[in-house]
């Protein structure tokens, strides 16, 4: 019987038909309404200023919830969000109670537990979900312990908002994996999603070319070019240019597996190629040796695992070996100005800050010095390396690795369920990218994109705390939730696959 199933249905637990998650031509309706809502009360709030106060919260909150929660659009919400936070830095709204990313993710979380009432998402309880609450859990039973130091920055005595930190950190990514797997697991979905991290890419790239050359009068926001952090460096819009490149490498392997995938209309399939290029000018011009490495093992990776466009990252990778061979010279050369890659004080930074870190370790093992202090511990009990090391180098940074940073706040307790929740879900992505299917976004494609986005992500942590990446963060893991869910609607709705009835019940509780 089941063999006779239409192709919308999906194959649930002992065989039982599972309504399909919903209409294409009623979503696309209520998904067209909840942008043009969204549209109409960004544009308020911009023209007409918001309103002060209670009022504020009240109104700013009840107009998302109206765009996102009763449209039922968690697609339109979820892009708004990325948005939001890829804008985070330039866009500041006076009035409101909170920033206009967290406001959103209110709405994302709203709009997307209706849409599980409405059986247009799948959510999940599984044992990397668990850990994931946990870690969270850990972490405000750190913000609220009494420690040695307060949580504020030595040089200024700012301080740190500690919820804050903890949901653009933390949160925001955790929810993104969950909704990514219960909503985000259709053709039509993963499309939009990833063509908005293409969108979010090629922008990046664009100021990260025009930074250097071309009218900078075009560029916004206006610090990229008026007073970047790192001047010599493609900061783009977050002025980080770690961040920057780690955007731009997940978004050139989405453009050339986009622009290879034969499911998808010419137009599409041309514009991915043109922005595959552009990503890859924007990740030289950050000059910097971590976002080149984990750029360059993202290739070796594809090239082994991206069928269909292996050729692609092959000649990749030659290019880029021949690129080397022929600068040379320039490239280890310490000067960033022109590319040069040879400078050691940046490595010398994260020599005494590794130092500090293993010493914070050693004396807080368990519980750590307290969540957000880790710039207090390297103020008041900064290490040296070595003696050939100035003292100097990281003194009062905050930590530029982000598991040692972790450690060092939340003890070894802290550090270990990260670390589980790192590699559960590795493994959920791992076996995502074996169950799907070769042809299709929401087959290989994702399942590449997904492992490919994890590895430059985790690679970048070698050299900053990802804490403060919040939409490096949420991008990821939304992606990682989008495999892992198109993985499980494949496999659920194939009769044939052995494993198609117990799938849900390997992995959790799906409600």
């Amino acid at each position: 019987m089941t063999a006779l199933l239409p192709r919308r249905e999906r194959v649930g637990r002992r065989g039982a038909a599972v309504p399909p998650l919903a209409a294409p031509q009623s979503e696309r309706a209520r998904t067209v309404l909840a942008a043009a809502i969204g549209v109409v009360l960004i544009t308020g709030l911009m023209f007409a200023g918001p309103m002060p106060g209670p009022s504020g919260l009240l109104f700013t909150v009840a107009g998302c919830v109206l765009g996102a929660v009763v449209m039922g659009s968690p697609l339109v919400t979820t892009v708004l969000l990325l948005l939001a936070s890829f804008v985070r830095m330039a866009i500041h709204v006076g009035g409101l109670p909170a920033e206009p990313m967290t406001l959103l993710f209110v709405a994302l979380v709203a709009s997307a537990a209706l849409a599980g009432l409405r059986g247009r998402a799948r959510f999940h309880f599984g044992p990397l979900e668990a850990v994931m609450v946990a870690y969270v859990l850990w972490n405000i039973v750190s913000m609220v312990w009494p420690h040695v130091y307060p949580a504020i920055i030595p040089k200024t005595g700012e301080e740190i908002v500690l919820y804050r930190f903890l949901l653009m950190g933390t949160v925001f990514p955790f929810v993104g994996y969950v909704v990514g797997r219960a909503y985000f697991r259709s053709a039509s979905r993963i499309r939009v999603l990833l063509f908005s991290l293409l969108a979010f890419a090629a922008y990046s790239a664009v100021v990260s070319v025009l930074q250097f050359t071309g009218p900078k009068a075009l560029v916004w926001p206006r610090y990229i070019v008026d007073s970047p952090s790192w001047p010599e460096r493609a900061v783009g819009v977050f002025n980080q240019p770690v961040c920057n490149g780690l955007v731009m490498s997940a978004g050139f392997i989405t453009a050339i597996l986009l622009a290879r995938e034969r499911s998808l209309p010419m137009w599409q399939r041309v514009l991915s190629a043109v922005v595959a290029p552009m990503c890859a000018i924007g990740i030289y011009l950050t000059h910097t040796r971590a976002v080149l490495i984990v750029f360059g093992l993202a290739l070796v990776l594809c090239a082994f695992i991206a069928r269909g466009a292996r050729r692609v990252f092959v000649a990749m990778l030659i290019a880029a070996f021949l690129f080397l061979a022929a600068e040379w010279s320039t490239i280890t050369s310490a000067d960033r100005t022109k590319g040069g890659l040879g400078s050691t004080s940046e490595v010398y930074d994260r020599l005494n800050m590794i130092t500090t870190s293993f010493w914070a370790i050693g004396q807080e093992p368990v519980t750590g010095w307290g969540f957000g202090r880790f710039q207090q511990v390297n103020t008041h009990h900064h290490k040296q390396w070595a003696d050939d090391i100035k003292w100097e180098s990281g003194y009062g940074y905050s930590s530029h690795e982000n598991e040692l940073g972790i450690a060092v706040e939340l003890g070894l307790v802290g550090l270990g369920l990260w670390l589980a929740v790192l590699a559960l879900l590795v493994r959920q992505v791992v076996r995502a990218f074996r169950r799907l299917p070769t042809g299709g976004v929401n087959g290989r494609v994702i399942g590449v994109i997904a492992i490919a986005a994890l590895l430059v992500w985790f690679g970048s942590g070698a050299t900053v705390d990802l804490r403060f990446f919040d939409f490096a963060n949420l991008l990821v893991f939304l992606v990682a939730g989008a495999a892992v869910g198109a993985s499980v609607d494949n496999s659920t709705a194939n009769p044939r696959n052995p494993d198609a009835n117990s799938i849900e019940r390997r992995d959790g509780v799906a409600v």
